[in-house]
């Protein structure tokens, strides 16, 4: 296979080096605007690679470098994703992509499926191998009643006040904590605030967490309709929302420009810029805590299935938790992609692969090879 990567921060640096690593790749281009993220990827990757300094909005050249390769990884921040998605779809490359974009990747399924590619958007680790855990579950089970996701990725050593460190995309967290809430309550689809529906929950080799709603949900509410109920939040440490909360409320994350002094500032990228620094104290240990609790009817018993994950970041080469659960399933999918183990064509949902027993456990199989490893547990006669 030849893949091109586009986007080589934090988690996009990490697709690369994983996909250099396999047999079946032979050779990797990864293509970023900032020429740092480049010089680090080369470090990391001495084989295979070929590194490019370009922007998606270069579209002649984009297209060019499109022509050279088999499939595409797309790892831009999400007001980016669904471009890339749209430029590859015209190109007809098949393409897996971990951007959360707030624009529907459907929207790009006539085309796709015309010209006879296959694009699996939203696939990370939350939406993305979550959706697959829910795949998985919707395949065990006859009836489907509930889904509830509960994801964070945190510090191993919280720093107050905040208690957080960017582990992703800063402008991607501040649009988490601002989007409305896509989420099925009484079998009916609505959308609600973000940090709102707060509880807390103990996590096991964790201790006491706090969470609240987020968009996270990605395709799941499209492909399960008749879910009764269905939400996702985030995890983080106790007090954290309440000062996001007030940072709303105060309009900070508006982006509607204020005049101060004669100049024009919008309050938003002010506050993205002021929690940078904030945000990037303390030391780089992190953990992903991850469980997706989904509970229905199987043989006419109440049944509860869990899935639930715990992954630390990895001391020896400095990736970070969260890089690792949202790269491999996006390596994993693109080497099931370029097998031409997913046949169906147009936007195709992480959980459709996962309804795939055999996918899903090339999947698991994979992660669980570099140390990321699921215990799924059935409990049966549980009232829902």
């Amino acid at each position: 296979m030849k893949i091109l990567v586009v986007g080589c921060g934090k988690v996009g640096s990490e697709i690369a080096r994983d996909l250099a690593g396999s047999r079946e790749v032979d050779s990797l281009i990864a293509m970023d605007a900032s020429s740092q993220n480049l010089k680090l990827l080369r470090k990391r990757v001495p084989r295979k690679l070929q590194t490019v300094k370009l922007s998606i909005l270069q579209k002649t050249q984009f297209h060019d470098l499109l022509e050279k390769v088999d499939l595409v990884c797309g790892a831009l921040p999400g007001r980016l994703g669904f471009d890339l998605m749209a430029e590859t779809v015209k190109t007809g490359k098949d393409t897996v992509d971990i951007s959360y974009t707030p624009r529907d990747a459907f929207l790009l399924h006539r085309k796709a499926t015309e010209v006879g590619c296959r694009v699996v958007p939203q696939c990370g680790v939350a939406p993305g191998f979550t959706n697959m855990c829910v795949g998985d579950a919707s395949r065990r089970l006859d009836q489907m009643n509930s889904v509830e996701i509960f994801v964070g990725g945190l510090p191993e050593k919280p720093e107050p006040p905040l208690n957080y460190r960017i582990v992703f995309s800063l402008e991607d967290v501040v649009n988490e904590y601002s989007r409305p809430v896509q989420v099925i309550e009484e079998g009916k689809r609505k959308k609600v605030d973000a940090l709102s529906g707060r509880g807390h929950i103990s996590f096991p080799g964790v201790g006491n967490l706090e969470y609240f709603l987020t968009d996270g949900l990605g395709s799941l509410p499209r492909s399960y309709p008749k879910t009764r109920e269905m939400h996702e939040f985030t995890l983080r440490y106790p007090g954290h929302a309440d000062m996001m909360s007030t940072l709303q409320v105060l309009g900070f994350f508006e982006r509607k420009s204020v005049k101060i002094g004669g100049v024009e500032l919008e309050p938003r990228q002010v506050t993205i810029e002021l929690l940078r620094a904030v945000m990037s104290r303390g030391s780089p240990e992190d953990f992903l805590a991850l469980r997706v609790e989904v509970k229905g009817l199987s043989r006419g018993k109440k049944t509860h299935l869990r899935y639930q994950v715990l992954d630390h970041y990895h001391r020896r080469s400095g990736i970070s938790a969260m890089a690792r659960t949202t790269a491999y399933p996006c390596t994993s999918v693109a080497l099931l992609m370029g097998r031409g183990e997913i046949k169906e064509t147009g936007i195709v949902t992480p959980e459709k692969i996962a309804q795939d027993e055999r996918l899903f456990r090339f999947v698991l199989s994979r992660l669980a090879e570099r140390g990321v490893k699921m215990k799924m547990t059935t409990l049966a006669h549980e009232k829902t």
